[in-house]
């Protein structure tokens, strides 16, 4: 499990991805609110005749007296109101776009722990490890001893509970590590990939 590697998968991670979908969205509404800042332009066009066939009233004269035409601008009285409106909108991106890089910063933050509390507990199973040959080989040593009469059973019992208990410390510092495994997995947005 590479470091460098996972944390290049970060920014495919799905809670960022939910970020720029938002953005998406936000840009959108910005666009939107600019709307309200433009002037609208409206071309009327009205037929006056009393008769509803349009064939016989496309063969008259378009600029006869049966025709009403109007071209209406209307502009904003207040902007300050679209202003604010579009200011808003832009100030939602930019606290959108901080929320998105202070959740990578985050999450990158998490990997490198979890990456180095996996690192840590590694060395640990190693050590365990080598403390259960450790443990097995003083146990052998006391039943061959108790073999020949120079121990007791006692003694043979505390061996054997030493090495169980070392045995079950490694067995939970690698239930740990795959823990940490784990969390580093889902840190990087790559568990689903696993």
């Amino acid at each position: 499990m590479q470091l460098e590697r996972l944390l290049q998968q970060v920014p495919q991670h799905p809670e960022l991805q939910q970020y720029r979908f938002k953005l998406t969205a936000l840009q959108v509404e910005k666009r939107l609110k600019f709307q309200s800042l433009l002037p609208s332009v409206y071309l009327k066009y009205n037929q006056l005749n009393q008769s509803h066939n349009l064939v016989k009233n496309l063969s008259t004269p378009w600029l006869e007296n049966n025709y009403r035409y109007g071209l209406s601008i209307s502009v904003p009285l207040r902007f300050s109101e679209g202003r604010g409106e579009y200011r808003k909108a832009q100030l939602k991106i930019r606290q959108t776009e901080w929320a998105q890089l202070n959740k990578q910063v985050s999450l990158q933050a998490k990997l490198r722990q979890y990456h180095n509390e996996w690192k840590q507990l590694k060395q640990q199973i190693a050590l365990q490890q080598k403390a259960i040959q450790s443990y097995a080989t003083l146990q052998r040593g006391e039943e061959i001893k108790f073999t020949n009469g120079e121990s007791s059973l006692f003694l043979v019992n505390t061996r054997e509970m030493k090495t169980l208990e070392a045995q079950q410390k490694l067995i939970e510092l690698q239930s740990k590590e795959q823990k940490a495994i784990a969390g580093s997995l889902w840190s990087a947005g790559a568990l689903a990939n696993q």
